[in-house]
């Protein structure tokens, strides 16, 4: 068991959705640049749609039924599927010192994390006599149904986890907004979201939000062995929330990036979702690359260095790049199966 920490518990009831992701970025700079203490923040937010950092809103969401329903998409820093978030479901995120808390816990990599903060939620639902298990790579079932997502960033010295449980939020608004790729339920045995999830009310007598937040608080406490200091947030994340917020998440160019055109787009599905690479390609030469989906990639520098690496390279250098690469195992794969697709 690590020793006891003292970690700041952060309630700051921002539910509108740029402001809520200004947020979080400017708390993960500042524990990255200020070593401030490990915080646990509990957060909802309006109804949004909130789209992986590799998404492409076009191709994963409803763009035009959440603008006639007053849902903003938003893109989240951290990798992973898009999601639909109203005030039926709520969240948290774990902000730290990425070496101490694994040193703390004797881990060797961060992929164990999901595993670590996942048996919070199992044992969360315990309490309610809910048998949920942990289904790789990020998520919790019930009945083979997800009711708990998340996802991780990578930033410098700093790291957060993120999760999502599902108490009662509008499943069918969420199967109108998103739209993911036939690939992504293939291997599930489910046609849709709507088939894919499921609120916890609806499994068992659960009581309001309120309790379930504050029981997700008490187990998180207890599973981790910290102590939890209830505190505001402070000037300077204040501070850097705002110009984020003004200049980054409140900005349409911050979501729905321009991409440039491709005649070469390939996707494949691995073990942490879909992953697409999107290419030109002229006499066995690619001119200009793209990676994107929904799958885990919390590092996003070590992702970018790559894709500019693959630019005015052979197809046969393009697999001996990704092949030594420190990807993980299932996007190396992934990568080198649709390279080899281009020329099938």
């Amino acid at each position: 068991m690590a020793a006891k920490q003292t970690w700041r518990l952060l309630r700051d009831k921002i539910s509108e959705p740029w402001m809520h992701f200004a947020i979080e970025e400017a708390i993960l700079r500042l524990t990255d640049e200020e070593n401030q203490m490990p915080t646990l923040r509990i957060r909802q937010t309006e109804p949004s749609v909130w789209i992986g950092y590799y998404q492409i809103p076009e191709e994963d969401v409803d763009v035009d039924y959440c603008q006639k329903n007053n849902l903003k998409i938003v893109r989240r820093l951290n990798s992973g599927g898009a999601v639909y978030q109203d005030f039926g479901s709520f969240c948290y995120t774990a902000f730290f010192n990425k070496a101490d808390f694994l040193s703390s816990f004797g881990l060797n990599h961060t992929d164990e994390l999901y595993n670590l903060f996942g048996n919070v939620i199992v044992n969360l639902c315990n309490k309610y006599n809910i048998q949920a298990g942990l289904s790789p790579v990020n998520d919790i079932t019930v009945n083979n149904k997800k009711i708990y997502g998340s996802a991780q960033i990578d930033w410098y010295s700093a790291f957060a986890h993120s999760g999502s449980i599902l108490v009662n939020a509008d499943l069918n608004k969420m199967q109108h907004a998103l739209k993911p790729s036939n690939l992504k339920f293939a291997d599930k045995g489910f046609k849709s979201v709507r088939e894919r999830v499921v609120n916890l009310s609806i499994i068992a007598d659960i009581p309001a939000i309120k309790q379930i937040k504050n029981e997700f608080i008490s187990s998180f406490a207890e599973n981790l062995n910290i102590s939890l200091v209830e505190q505001e947030l402070t000037e300077k994340e204040k501070k850097l929330a705002d110009q984020l917020f003004k200049e980054k998440y409140s900005k349409p160019e911050w979501t729905f990036t321009v991409s440039k055109p491709h005649t070469t787009v390939l996707s494949t599905k691995i073990a942490s979702g879909v992953i697409t690479l999107k290419c030109q390609v002229f006499q066995n030469r690619i001119q200009s690359a793209g990676i994107t989906g929904d799958f885990l990639m919390p590092d996003h520098k070590k992702m970018q260095k790559i894709v500019n690496e693959l630019n005015d390279k052979t197809l046969t250098q393009a697999t001996k790049i990704i092949e030594k690469s420190k990807l993980h195992d299932d996007i190396i794969n992934g990568l080198v199966h649709l390279i080899k697709q281009i020329n099938a």
